[in-house]
């Protein structure tokens, strides 16, 4: 009998571990710990467990105080922000304002910080007390709140120890989760931090999980490996429904889907073939394009409804969302036409379109569409998608799909003439700046504007907007940013609106949030 209770006793205690460990596979895992070095949603998702900022957007969409209990604007360039006390490191080291401003200031302007966007305003952060500080900002920003919600607190004194190589292997933050392992390929195994200062999470032990392949995430969370995987893919919906063990939670989100063109080189444009002109420097061939993708197909038949179609780049829930525009009509014929009135017809009667050269020759229109393949939902299988309808209306298209970590740096340096990725973020001043406004020498404006679109009407209006602390007033400066933009200049083809989708055990209460930020500390237990 003894023998018995023994092994009841080791099966429980089996039970209670089971139940205290939450598992997430994710499409793909963090690139870094250092919180101020990259800006990408799955890799800021992984920080979140350790990392706080002193405000963040709630899953409502509203930016709430978070390490700050509260912040002033005394001029427009000068912000009072209140530090909230009682907050500790996981190294058991107290939270002040000295690890407020250091933060702040290296976010703004580390050489390498992919924050400087949302904090690159920032000109000196001074401390007035141990739980007080003082923002100073170059130039008036009215969203300053929101954009700290991108300058994450770590503490200096630990830092200045062990360095930023040091810190980079063992991050120490304010989060609910402490770091215990990284193998940035594979996994982070996080432990539940008991001194947390706000609600503590249900699960002690969180395993955040690399798994690219949406068949293995699936496989993993019908046999209990998984308790949460991100981005279900349509086509296995059903499955996960029948199976009695996990659920699929949709949630509408704002990511857009969009593709971009080349849009600063006549010349030398690497999707093209050798010596070709570029056609898309010209509007009207960023139209055809645009007229030629089928985007009602594209969301039933390859995202099986998953998606919304996007009329433009931002969502209806962004400031600066315009009443007036629409798609272009989804029109083939017309498309090719475009392409014909340009001069890129079909002049040999092989029913494919010609570019000239720079030496006066004419080559068929070759065009490669460059894609990830493991970022968003069936982003390879949309390339494909595009890549046929273009080759609808004479564009001899091509899909080079690559994984992400090949792709975003192709990107960056150029290597496209022709692209398909995604942006989301509740911020309309950062996307603006971001993705609209030219580029700068010193990464501030336009550090996403990959394609180099250009037009000074829309930096001077995105510029005054970011100035504007009137809400109705900067909306309706963005709106005509964005009426030029997006119907005359054509700076973007927007294709649709991602949900955001994950598969959920039925052990486990949650649902997604719509900016795609997957946190184990939002998850309960039933």
């Amino acid at each position: 009998m003894k023998r018995y209770w023994i092994l009841a006793a080791f099966l429980l205690s089996l039970a209670f571990a089971a139940g205290d460990k939450l598992v997430i596979a994710y499409q793909g895992g963090a690139v870094t710990l250092d919180p101020h070095m990259r800006n990408e949603t799955t890799t800021l998702s992984w920080q979140h467990h350790i990392f706080e900022t002193p405000f963040f957007y709630n899953p409502q969409g509203k930016v709430v105080p978070v390490l700050a209990e509260s912040i002033k604007n005394v001029d427009p360039n000068t912000w009072i922000m209140k530090i909230r006390k009682g907050v500790k490191f996981h190294d058991g080291s107290t939270m002040t304002a000295a690890d407020v401003a250091f933060s702040i200031m290296r976010a703004a302007t580390h050489p390498k910080s992919q924050m400087k966007a949302y904090v690159g305003k920032v000109s000196n952060v001074k401390i007035i007390d141990d739980y007080t500080v003082e923002i100073d900002t170059k130039v008036p920003d009215p969203l300053l709140p929101a954009h700290l919600d991108h300058a994450a607190i770590i503490p200096k004194a630990y830092f200045d120890k062990v360095g930023e190589e040091g810190f980079g292997k063992h991050p120490i933050g304010t989060g609910p989760y402490k770091f215990v392992e990284w193998l940035n390929a594979d996994h982070l195994t996080l432990v539940r931090f008991e001194d947390y200062w706000g609600q503590k999470p249900d699960f002690k032990n969180v395993v955040l999980k690399n798994i690219p392949q949406g068949a293995t995430r699936v496989a993993g969370l019908l046999s209990g490996e998984i308790d949460i995987a991100e981005k279900v893919l349509p086509q296995d919906f059903a499955r996960v429904e029948r199976s009695g063990r996990a659920t699929v939670k949709q949630t509408p989100g704002v990511r857009v889907i969009y593709v971009a063109m080349d849009y600063w080189r006549k010349y030398g444009s690497e999707g093209l073939p050798a010596g070709a002109e570029n056609p898309f420097l010209n509007p009207e061939a960023r139209k055809a394009v645009y007229m030629a993708i089928n985007e009602e197909a594209i969301v039933k038949k390859i995202m099986g409804g998953a998606a919304t179609v996007a009329p433009q780049f931002l969502a209806k829930v962004h400031e600066g969302y315009s009443p007036n525009i629409h798609r272009f009509p989804y029109d083939p014929k017309a498309a090719r036409k475009i392409l014909e009135d340009l001069g890129y017809g079909d002049k040999d009667g092989d029913g494919w379109l010609e570019l000239p050269t720079k030496d006066g020759k004419r080559v068929p229109f070759e065009l490669r569409i460059d894609a990830p393949n493991d970022r968003y939902l069936n982003d390879a299988q949309i390339a494909q998608a595009i890549a046929s309808m273009l080759r609808d209306i004479g564009i001899k298209a091509s899909v080079n799909a690559v994984p992400k970590k090949v792709f975003f740096p192709n990107m960056t340096k150029g290597h496209f003439t022709l692209y398909m990725a995604g942006w989301g973020s509740m911020d309309s001043i950062n996307t603006m700046f971001s993705m609209f406004h030219s580029k700068d020498p010193e990464g501030l404006y336009g550090r996403f504007n990959r394609e180099h679109y250009h037009n000074p009407k829309v930096d001077a209006l995105i510029e005054k907007a970011a100035q504007t602390f009137d809400p109705g007033q900067r909306n309706d400066l963005l709106v005509q940013a964005m009426d030029i933009a997006m119907p005359v200049d054509v700076a973007y083809v927007p294709l649709h609106y991602e949900n955001v989708i994950a598969g959920v055990a039925k052990g486990v209460d949650f649902t997604p949030r719509p900016d795609e930020y997957l946190h184990a500390f939002e998850a309960k237990k039933k």
